[in-house]
């Protein structure tokens, strides 16, 4: 098996909780010998922690070091400099979600992929869950007979999730940079809203829908594609509500059948439930996915069938407790040694970002 050498580029939340720790463990796929954080503490922290031989406050540091591949798990708005920076460079890309906040990022991207000849793969850690996989295994065999996908989920934000993890807080962050990012975030906002939003309009648009309501969208695009379906440019239904702390998302399926999405910031319960419901003329699939920080708790898997004489019969599917985040890491070192094609692709993700910009624009008027 073909080792790449791979960098990390930003150990933020998703970066120290998840990407480091399965780089690190997945020694026979990644040799993980580089970090790019602005954060000097940050670096010190997890470079000691995983034995990272180059430690560098930005990209540009890792250019020059032989590198197969990057992981790109910066802020959001930072996404599509980082990773057409990486392309241009010859390395292959796992980028984090959202892919971008505007649509004209996802294509600044795209060019320089199609540019490159390398690999771009979306951190659509869902997809790549093993319940997931098996749920796609147990539904209807037709999409006429889906007549309903919902969505619900409400979330504390991480907090309760990562306390037990050696999380390192970035409290050295250049004053410069802090000011790049709040002027970056503002101006691609503006862009994806078509006006300066509103505290709960911006709230709405970054939170909830494009950084929070995305692993779901993404996940009934996995579905949809399951029947060789596309998925909607554009939803019917979007909505804001509790200031921006909630968002919701809808649109038809071609059957018919109806996508309703909801999702809650709810910080004053320390709790996390997403549950994706599909309902079809004869079955009923349930997955209900832990807080996405904590590893090795399997996804539940429920199906639900007419039995004998009116009877329910209900069957719980326990299908692994191997890590979405490790299996998709796998999945990008599979696709960018030629042995398999990206599953998680960009086009994709650009239909998604597409979607939920029109969701929010339709919840803004």
């Amino acid at each position: 098996m073909k080792r790449l050498r791979v960098g990390l580029v930003g150990a933020g939340l998703v970066g120290q909780a998840e990407h480091a720790f399965y780089l690190w463990e997945e020694r026979e796929r990644f040799a993980f010998v580089a970090l790019a954080d602005a954060s000097a503490a940050v670096r010190q922290s997890v470079g000691a922690r995983y034995g990272i031989e180059e430690l560098h406050p930005d990209i540009q540091g890792l250019l020059g070091l032989r590198l197969d591949a990057v992981v790109i798990a910066a802020p959001d708005p930072f996404h599509p400099s980082l990773a057409v920076t990486a392309l241009e460079a010859g390395l292959h890309v796992m980028c984090e979600k959202p892919l971008a906040l505007t649509v004209a990022g996802c294509d600044q991207i795209a060019t320089a992929r199609d540019r490159s000849g390398r690999v771009l793969q979306v951190a659509y850690m869902k997809r790549y869950d093993p319940a997931f996989r098996r749920a796609l295994e147990l539904l209807p065999p037709r999409i006429e007979d889906v007549k309903l996908i919902s969505v619900e989920c409400n979330d504390p934000d991480q907090a309760p999730f990562v306390a037990h993890l050696p999380m390192v807080a970035p409290g050295d962050l250049p004053a410069a940079l802090r000011d790049q990012f709040r002027s970056e975030n503002a101006r691609q906002l503006r862009e994806a809203a078509g006006v300066t939003p509103d505290e709960a309009g911006a709230r709405a648009l970054s939170g909830g829908f494009l950084s929070s309501l995305v692993h779901d969208v993404a996940v009934v695009h996995g579905i949809l594609a399951h029947y060789g379906q596309s998925m909607p440019a554009e939803a019917d239904h979007g909505r804001l509500f509790d200031e921006g702390r909630g968002v919701q998302l809808g649109f038809g399926l071609p059957s018919g059948g109806r996508v309703s999405m909801t999702h809650l910031n709810l910080p004053g319960v320390p709790d996390y439930t997403e549950r994706i419901t599909v309902y079809g003329t004869d079955r009923i699939i349930e997955l209900t996915f832990p807080s996405p920080y904590l590893r090795h708790l399997p996804t539940r898997l429920t199906l639900r069938r007419a039995g004998a004489a009116l009877a329910l019969e209900t069957t719980d599917y326990r299908v692994s407790y191997e890590e979405a985040f490790r299996e998709e890491l796998r999945a990008f070192h599979a696709a960018a040694t030629g042995q398999a094609p990206v599953q998680t692709t960009l086009e994709q993700a650009r239909r998604d970002v597409e979607l939920l910009i029109s969701a929010f624009r339709k919840a803004a008027t």
